[in-house]
């Protein structure tokens, strides 16, 4: 099991690459930092841990008609209103690039590529296998300085299963990660507040996004 933990960490170092390069292109269009609003930060410590059908965020944020399609899967959603899709040229790390009109969050499906190897191991059952690997990550990543996750949960958006999680980043912005499998492949949707203090609305958008994937 450690090898394939190490397998799959290394797939995700060029992606968090790119996440540092991402929120340094959003701050040259910002030059803000985000503040975390205390409510928020009680709210994470009530809501820790929960699980269900249901989400702890809406999914009724309003979507406009357009449509953004991944360069390398079929994947397709539906943009939020006030949101544009924005090109990975330099990077081409991930499949759909949402950003929000005033440069404050970002949204990014990523496409995880595992292994015939990894598959195998983790057939029984993947998808939680999958996250776990994701959660792994982040913990080697921060290392001694991460604080764990919060408001980890399963939930079902029009029949279909995500499992998420919530963690604060070395720049204490608060990122939510929503993995998923659709067709024969498997996601991660990362939400990124960069001035943001409405993470509520940030993170229902997230759920609305989920629930137009064709």
């Amino acid at each position: 099991m450690i090898n394939i933990k190490t397998r799959f960490l290394k797939k995700f170092l060029s992606i968090e690459d790119f996440h540092k390069k991402e929120i340094g292109f959003l701050r040259n269009n910002l030059n803000h930092q985000i503040k975390i609003p205390l409510f928020f930060i009680l709210l994470v410590i009530v809501q820790s841990c929960s699980s269900g059908l249901s989400s702890l965020y809406d999914s009724n944020y309003t979507l406009t008609n357009e449509i953004a399609k991944a360069k390398t899967t079929q994947l397709s959603v539906k943009i939020p209103q006030g949101w544009f899709t924005a090109e990975d040229n330099e990077n081409k790390l991930i499949d759909i690039w949402l950003v929000k009109d005033d440069y404050s969050a970002t949204l990014n499906f990523v496409s995880l590529n595992l292994d015939s190897l990894t598959m195998k191991e983790i057939q029984s059952d993947e998808i939680k296998s999958v996250v776990e690997f994701s959660k792994a990550f982040k913990k080697a990543k921060y290392g001694k300085t991460f604080g764990g996750f919060v408001n980890q949960e399963s939930f079902e958006i029009n029949k279909k299963r995500f499992y998420a999680y919530e963690y604060f980043d070395d720049a204490k912005r608060n990122i939510r990660v929503v993995v998923f499998k659709t067709g024969n492949r498997f996601y991660e949707l990362t939400a990124i507040p960069v001035k943001t203090q409405s993470l509520q609305e940030l993170y229902k958008i997230q759920n609305s996004v989920l629930s137009s994937i064709n």
